[in-house]
């Protein structure tokens, strides 16, 4: 922190000071000092004893993704409502989406249509950012089909597919290993599972839209290995004028895997619900595994969808664990349980399996259901046991979904549903990108321009509301103001008694008979648990 030569109190003029403060020690560098020595000594002692720490619940030990994140259940409505708030905000500048940037146009391109038995198949992308593409296979429903609408507008679903793509592959062998296992039911297209739900859904009578994780499939502008496996620094993209993902100044900016996933993910809604023969009104998103967490994501800060199927992920163990799932401050006090809830009231379903989901029953869908409870609505969420099955998204837990879908998009078709074969896709028609439509040409300066451009279009925004003599401060505090809340953890409404323990006052002669006080003291925050040593500046006594 840097004081510059200012009036303060009665016209006093403090001396630029530079000071750093640890947890137990500080460091002073004064401009031209009569008695540095003597000022480093005096405020180089410490508070505490070397082998003694603060009483601070934050020097523990930390809490990682194997933590544990439950969900504490508010006693009333208004206060879940009050807390839903806070965390869709904290979700929001955790993905660096406060502010929320513009939509720029899509441009989608629909292309390269192709049929099968009661629905057809046509390859997607459109520019999330400009120049930056989201790809994936779009399934509509045969109007001719005997399960699909014959007329109006049909409900849409998003499919987010999470790890292994869209085109995991169990291989012959495994799948059937999983027939015999009743996890799957066809050797065809059950070794494709996340191709199989959308096929379905879309006989089921929904447009349905699958697009590619960043890295996977037909998405290669940022590679795999680095939105799904970095591990070590890049010195080359870690500069104030060149930086890419995990660089310090992504880290600074809020630029991260998971806000660009999190985007797309909104701007693929964006083209699903915008589709000539898709009803917005009736929108609902499934994934499984990272793709349950983009769903559990969407449904808490996008209010389109109606229906969700977050499965593999709401669970008060396991997080996430890729960086495409977790980004800086975002489960800070708070978990994927939680966040599942701000679906609330809105129907949500999911299930438990032998993971890190398989107490879900006991620990997280009760508090759940209470959640729901507070609004009337406690039929609305749906958590099926399924702990004889690993981590997945099968034939068994496809079931459960589009039963679920069935109900709450007001499909009117029979229950139980029941998945059917179909032709697997070729090679050439699982890939977005052919002669017509070729891949984007990708080169070392891809990833560093895209953040460059991203930060350009935040800094714009909040320039565009900073405060200036003849404007309002109101913009710019609340924009900034609740994101500062956010990152700090608390406004100074909520940091409640502030206790102060005085150890001992030093008096010091700066310069030219200048007397300056340093008084050490033990501040705590009693109602959080937190307390920091403390060595204050001070004016001599008789300017009082």
């Amino acid at each position: 922190m840097r004081y510059s030569p200012r009036p303060i109190c009665s016209g006093i003029r403090f001396l630029r000071v530079y000071l750093s403060l640890a947890l137990c020690g500080l460091t002073l560098s004064i401009d031209k000092p009569a008695n540095l020595a003597r000022a480093q000594t005096s405020l180089l002692q410490r508070i505490l004893p070397v082998d003694e720490l603060p009483a601070d619940r934050r020097l523990g030990k930390l809490k990682d993704l194997d933590g544990y994140f439950p969900l504490i259940v508010p006693a009333t409505t208004e206060a879940w409502i009050m807390r839903k708030k806070s965390l869709q905000q904290r979700i929001l500048v955790a993905t660096g989406l406060w502010p929320m940037p513009p939509k720029t146009p899509l441009n989608a391109v629909i292309h390269g249509k192709i049929e099968r038995d009661g629905f057809t198949v046509e390859k997607v992308y459109f520019e999330s950012l400009p120049g930056h593409l989201v790809t994936g296979l779009l399934f509509r429903p045969l109007r001719e089909s005997g399960t699909a609408e014959k007329q109006g507008l049909y409900p849409g679903v998003l499919s987010p597919h999470g790890h292994g793509g869209r085109l995991m592959d169990h291989g012959a062998k495994k799948i059937r290993q999983l027939i015999a296992d009743g996890e799957e039911r066809f050797e065809q297209s059950g070794r494709f599972p996340k191709l199989a739900r959308c096929a379905q859904l879309a006989r089921m009578g929904c447009v349905t839209f699958i697009f590619d994780m960043l890295g996977y499939a037909n998405s290669q502008q940022i590679p795999r290995e680095l939105a799904h496996g970095f591990h070590s620094q890049r010195p080359e993209l870690d500069s104030p004028t060149r930086w890419g993902f995990f660089s310090t100044q992504a880290e600074l900016r809020l630029q991260s895997i998971m806000g660009l996933q999190t985007w797309n993910s909104i701007r693929a809604l964006d083209f699903l619900s915008e589709l000539p023969d898709v009803d917005p009104q009736r929108i609902g998103v499934t994934g499984g595994s990272g793709g349950g967490t983009q769903t559990i994501l969407l449904g808490a800060i996008d209010p389109r969808p109606v229906v969700s199927f977050p499965n593999g992920m709401v669970s008060t163990s396991m997080q996430g664990g890729c960086t495409c799932e977790n980004c800086c401050l975002l489960r800070i006090g708070t978990g994927n349980v939680e966040l599942a809830a701000l679906f609330a009231p809105k129907p949500q379903g999911m299930t438990a399996a032998n993971d890190w989901t398989r107490d879900m029953m006991t620990q997280g869908y009760p508090q759940l259901q209470h959640i729901y409870q507070l609004f009337g609505a406690k039929e609305q969420i749906l958590c099926k046991k399924l702990t004889h099955f690993h981590h997945n998204y099968n034939f068994v837990t496809r079931a459960t979904m589009y039963g679920w879908f069935n109900k709450h998009l007001k499909l009117g078709l029979q229950n139980p549903i029941v998945e059917e074969d179909w032709q697997l896709l070729t090679s050439a028609e699982q890939s977005v990108w052919n002669d017509e439509h070729p891949a984007p040409q990708v080169d070392a300066d891809y990833e560093p321009e895209l953040l460059e451009a991203m930060a350009r279009q935040s800094d714009a925004q909040i320039a565009a509301i900073s405060p200036d003599v003849k404007s309002s401060m109101e913009p710019y505090q609340a924009l900034v103001g609740r994101a500062l809340a956010t990152l700090i953890g608390r406004t100074l409404d909520d940091v409640g008694p502030i206790e102060v323990e005085n150890f001992r006052q030093d008096n010091f002669d700066a310069t030219q008979g200048k007397d300056f006080r340093f008084r050490h003291d033990l501040v705590r925050a009693k109602d959080h648990g937190e307390e920091i040593p403390v060595i204050s500046l001070l004016p001599p006594s008789n300017h009082w």
